[in-house]
Parts: C-alpha cells; structure tokens; sequence
C-alpha cells in the first residue's frame, strides 16, 4: 500500500516538511530519509552545533489517536545505553498535530538495506553479532524498574553503522511490563516478527522479545525470509530448509527462539544470547571485535552535599575546572532541584559566551577557548507555565543533548526529603556512575532524616556494585577535627582545605574561580587528586 494511502486510512492528513525548513528555530531539515504509516523521519542540520546532523521523526496525531512520541520520549529519556537511540528534543502536537522527536543521527543503514546491500547474503558469524549486540540492549530494558517489552524488532528498527554497531531506533510500541495481567490492551506488531501472543491471548513478556529477535535473526540468515504465519501461529517447518547453510546448532537456537509457545523459548535474552555465543567457532575473537565497536559510554557522577553550605557546588566547580586543565572534557549541570546560583557564580567570565538553549530552563557558558568546560546554568527567570515539559524531562532532554564524556551535576542540599519517600532525584542518584557527598565539619546540619536517606541511597548503590565516595570539605585545624572527621559515614577520599574567607569572597566578586589562585591551585589538586583518579580510571 502506497504510504501516503496508507496514512489518509489512518486518518491523518499528510504533511512533508520541504527541504531548507528551520524547526523549532534550531533544525534546519534536509531531506525526508523514512516515512511510515504514523509519519516520516527526516534528517535536519543543528544549527546551534555548527551543522550536525540529527534525525527528526514526525508523528501525527488526532483525536482518535494518542501521542505516541510523547510517550516514546518519556521512556527513552530514561534509558541509557550504547545500542539505544540517544534523544535531543521533543516538540509537542502543533495546532496541526504535527509532533517531533529529534534523536542522533546514525550514520548507517537499517539491517534490511544492509541486507539488500550485500546482495541477501550475510555470514552467520556476522548475524550472531548482531543477535548478540540486541540482546545486550533488550537485557538492559528488561532488567528496568519495571521492565520494559520492545514488542517490535524488525529490520527497518534496527541501523548498522560502517563499524557493525546496532542500535534499536523505534520505541513506538514499547510497553511496560504489569506482572499479573492476562494479555495486552492494544495488539501492535509486524507479521514475521511478532509473536502469536501479540494477538492479544496473552501478555508479552522477555519471551515476547525472545521471539521478535529469533525472527529477525531467521529474516537476516534466510536472506530475507519472514517466519510464516498459519492461523495465527508461527510455521517453523521452513527453519531446517531454509537454514541449512548455517551451522546446525545455531538453526536449532533460532528454532527454540522462534516457538509458537511461549514456554518452549528461552526464559530470557541473556539464555539466548549465552546459546548463540555458543555457536561462534571463535568467541574470543568475535567479543573484542564487539568491544572495539562499542560506543563509549558517558560517566554520569553527582556530588551532593550532605547539609546546606557543605560545598557541593564548590567541589563541583572546582572539580570541572580541573579536569579541564587536564585536558579532559566535561559538562557541569546545575539541577534543576537547586536554587538558581550558578548564573552569578559564571556570567562575568562568560556572559560574551552565554547560548540560549532549547531548553528554556537552562542557559550554557563555554568556560575556555578550547570548549573542554561547558556549565549549564539555571536561568533564574525561568518560569515552568511557560513550557509544555515538566523541570524533570527538561532536565533529561539537556542531558541527553550533552555529548562530553563526563558529566557533573550539582543537586547541593536538596536532595534530601523524607527517609521514607524515594524522590526522582534520590533515584537519579542511586543509579548514577559515581555518587559524591560533600560533608563540613558542620555536624548540628547533620539531621537524623538527612543522614537516615543519605545511607539508605549508599546502600541500594552498594547493592548494584556502585562506589559512594565522601568529601571532608573546609578542612582545618579545631579542637574536636578527629571527632568530625570519624562522625562521617566512610572515611574521606579527599580532604579539601578552608580557603581564607576574604580573599575568596574577593575572587568570587571579581568573577574568577578559585583556582585561578596559584597558591590555592596546587592544594586543591592534591587535595581532588584522589576523586580525579578514579573518574580517569571509569573513562
């Protein structure tokens, strides 16, 4: 069916965006590369990034038809992974129901004109590192709180890059899993790829996913055969013939994936994907193949402060500034919980540098003439009605658009509510890379209540292998230091020194850091070096 019928069925009216088009006053639209039946995709030139490209999907919505990318958008702000799309900015429905979500652009092709490319022809060790590489992403949605079911792999969701790199790029019909729930309100899925349970006599589960990727696999060693449907279930007499080139125990794996029974498949992507790795003569090779093509990932790190005054957002800027002496880029994030102070702490050195962003929320300085150090300030006169996104998917949406390989953010001393209330914030610092508690030798700050969360978050980190250093910050010499410094939950990993209060207030006036001291520099080095360490370690 033509696509542009197959959208009036829909009820849509067909909209195109021409070439030249600047969208939300930031994406300058180059040419249409997809289209669907619920919109297109478009690429678009960033013209706040000197040009870069970006993919622009545009969905149409009525009101006989939710949003869907408002949706999608919500949950992939929160995913974070190397084979998922990255999301840069969201548009909601214009009075013409023309809604956008800008993701990164894939320099690549779909698997199915990969498949096209190489003439319907792919060596099966090559299918079992797609397979492989997948699953690593459908194990990290599955393992989410709650999990989350992709439903829909296909070879037109899924790009290749020139490297071999997959990445999933459609969550339009990605549901969250509901433990003791009989089967799916709404029935989506591509005949060939998605599992008889989609029909609605079931709910899809990991297994759901088992199938979808057995499917895509059959589709890519087949040459481009979908897996047959009679009366609603799966054929699987063709796997044996059509497969017959491929080692016969990978036939058998795609065979169990692909069952019409949910129970005869594997539990789960990790049994699958341990079965398929199985089927690769040379494992080894094929894993550091995989780990050079691996994106790199970003280091996520939040420094608190454990009572007002502590020094969070010292520490934070400082340490931003000395990573950039070293060389390494980094971003500084203001979050959006705080009380609005970096815009004086940083406007006089960078008010000729200042960018305003899409998120209206923020305001960005580029802090050296290399751009190894972007801050992200809250702009002080922001007002949230006039945003149609809450400060927290704002806040998401900026993250997601920073590409520097470390990113600190600065949450103070408002992270702390009731010990028994888990925030969204809390959650943001149980699952970051690397958590950072500022402490002062103000001990009477010390509430029961902060102290009762701040270990209940050092715990639930402990429990995922994650590191939660602490700070003794504004060190000097007292009477009762030792008492303090044995109050503090873990022993120090720095001990960053009282900078004389006059002359610091003097510099702060002036619009210059404290490390543009020379005297100061050296000691907050040393004092840092520990913390720098094991953030160069992580990169």
């Amino acid at each position: 069916m033509d696509m542009d019928m197959n959208m009036e069925k829909n009820g849509y009216v067909h909209h195109s965006y021409e070439p030249g088009t600047i969208i939300g006053g930031r994406y300058r639209v180059i040419g249409r590369i997809g289209r669907g039946g619920m919109g297109e995709v478009y690429a678009a030139e960033d013209l706040r990034l000197q040009g870069k490209l970006r993919a622009v999907k545009m969905s149409l919505v009525n009101a006989d038809h939710a949003s869907c990318s408002a949706e999608e958008a919500g949950l992939l702000m929160r995913l974070n992974h190397p084979h998922l799309p990255l999301i840069i900015d969201y548009f909601p429905p214009d009075a013409n129901g023309h809604e956008l979500l800008v993701m990164d652009y894939i320099d690549g092709m779909t698997l199915q004109a990969y498949l096209a490319q190489h003439n319907r022809i792919i060596p099966f060790t090559k299918v079992v590192d797609i397979g492989m590489q997948l699953a690593d992403a459908l194990n990290y949605l599955h393992t989410r709180e709650p999990a989350i079911i992709h439903r829909d792999l296909k070879p037109t969701n899924v790009m290749i890059d020139k490297g071999g790199f997959v990445r999933l790029i459609d969550f339009g019909i990605a549901r969250v899993y509901k433990p003791g729930k009989e089967q799916d309100t709404v029935q989506l899925g591509t005949p060939g790829f998605a599992a008889p349970e989609q029909e609605g006599e079931q709910q899809s589960d990991f297994r759901t996913d088992v199938f979808g990727l057995g499917a895509l696999l059959y589709y890519l060693l087949s040459g481009g055969h979908k897996v047959g449907i009679n009366a609603g279930t799966p054929n699987t007499n063709s796997v044996p013939r059509l497969l017959a080139h491929v080692p016969k125990e990978l036939a058998a794996v795609i065979s169990q994936m692909i069952d019409p029974q949910p129970s005869c498949r594997y539990d789960n992507v990790i049994d699958a994907q341990n079965a398929l790795a199985k089927c690769l003569p040379n494992l080894p090779a094929m894993s550091e193949i995989r780990h050079e093509t691996r994106v790199s990932r970003k280091q996520s790190i939040i420094i608190a402060s454990l009572s007002p005054g502590a020094g969070g957002t010292f520490v934070t800027l400082t340490l931003a500034h000395l990573l950039q002496a070293r060389q390494i880029p980094c971003a500084a994030i203001e979050h959006p919980e705080t009380e609005p102070e970096w815009h004086a702490l940083l406007e006089q050195p960078a008010k000729q540098q200042a960018v305003v962003l899409t998120v209206p929320m923020y305001r960005s300085f580029y802090l050296s003439n290399s751009r190894l150090l972007q801050c992200f300030a809250l702009e002080p006169a922001f007002q949230q009605q006039l945003s149609g996104l809450n400060t927290e998917m704002q806040f998401k949406l900026l993250s997601a658009t920073i590409t520097a390989p470390i990113q600190l953010t600065d949450v103070s001393s408002r992270w702390a509510a009731a010990a028994s209330k888990t925030t969204a914030l809390e959650l943001e610092m149980i699952e970051c890379d690397m958590l950072v508690f500022v402490v002062d030798p103000a001990v009477p700050k010390w509430t029961p209540s902060r102290m009762k969360t701040a270990e209940r978050i050092s715990y639930e980190r402990e429990q995922g292998g994650k590191e939660t250093y602490w700070l003794a910050n504004k060190m000097m010499k007292f009477r009762y230091r030792s008492e303090w410094i044995s109050s503090i939950p873990k022993k120090p990993l720095c001990e960053i020194p009282l900078l004389p209060v006059e002359e610091w207030m003097q510099l702060q006036w002036s619009g210059v850091w404290a490390t543009a001291n020379r005297t100061w520099l050296p000691q907050l080095e040393r004092a840092l070096n520990p913390l720098i360490a094991r953030i160069d370690k992580a990169r």
